[in-house]
């Protein structure tokens, strides 16, 4: 999802709703951090990964900037 498919989004809710995401492990949790990431596509993840990866900083593949939403603190 890109910043503006989630601001298009997030417009036709309550402007003081809560913005959560899930849990480590069951519920939900405030945001706590929003950081900009590098991604690039993940080849041939598992149903159970993320279907984008951590970009090196060394790479010739395609990259990306993301933001990156916490739920917990990641520093």
């Amino acid at each position: 999802m890109k910043v503006s498919e989630l601001i298009e989004c997030l417009q036709t809710y309550r402007q003081n709703a809560h913005v959560v995401v899930q849990g480590y492990e069951n519920g939900y949790d405030d945001i706590v951090a929003v950081k900009e990431v590098s991604i690039r596509p993940a080849h041939d993840p598992q149903w159970w990964d993320g279907k984008y990866g951590k970009a090196g900083a060394k790479t010739s593949e395609k990259t990306e900037q993301a933001v990156l939403l916490f739920g917990w603190d990641k520093s």
